[in-house]
């Protein structure tokens, strides 16, 4: 592939260099990489289902699907790390697509080895700014309760979280543009009626 074009480079808690830019239509082969170094439970928590047998041709499809940003209202980043076996090697990815036009669903997808160093969290930072600057106000995401990891992530942003809980999982909404007067206003109303939905800080 042609050589890589990053728009913004950090270092991880435990120093690795991580070079990101956003997902273009050709990145399917980069989202199947990531894909493949997932375990169960990291696909698990990622798709909510089993997707331990799913066939190569259906995996490859999905890639296609997420890698295309011409969609209307979608928008995503890539995280790359060198290693030893090689240059430039996928490790991470988030997007959104939007609902409407000031709501979006996030997704963030972090291959296993490379998990709880902050490289997931720092994509999702940049999802937030983008989409900010898109004019979005609430992200929304579908959540496993047990999904320790994402959770901290969530708490990481800095935003007010909101959660539904559904069984198993939690719909949860992070409210990224808010005035401290609207939020003075939910707070009160949360008071007062029922505790449901939780909010998280």
């Amino acid at each position: 592939m042609n050589k890589q074009i990053f728009s913004e480079t950090f270092k991880t808690k435990n120093g690795l260099i991580v070079n990101t830019r956003p997902i273009r239509p050709e990145d399917a082969p980069y989202l199947v990489d990531i894909f493949e170094h997932m375990g169960a439970e990291s696909r698990y928590n990622r798709f909510l289902q089993t997707a331990d047998h799913v066939d190569i041709d259906r995996i490859w499809t999905e890639a296609e699907k997420i890698a295309d940003i011409s969609q209307n209202g979608c928008y995503g980043y890539l995280a790359f790390v060198n290693l030893p076996e090689r240059a430039d090697v996928p490790v991470a990815g988030a997007r959104y697509i939007k609902l409407s036009s000031r709501q979006a669903e996030i997704a963030v997808s972090v291959r296993d080895d490379m998990q709880n160093v902050g490289i997931g969290t720092h994509l999702l930072r940049l999802l937030v700014q983008r989409a900010l600057d898109d004019g979005i106000e609430q992200l929304v995401g579908t959540i496993e309760n047990n999904n320790a990891p994402m959770w901290a992530m969530l708490k990481k942003l800095g935003h007010r979280l909101e959660r539904q809980p559904e069984g198993n999982y939690s719909v949860v909404t992070i409210h990224i543009r808010e005035t401290g007067s609207r939020l003075e206003d939910w707070l009160d109303a949360a008071a007062d009626f029922s505790p449901e939905p939780q909010i998280i800080w």
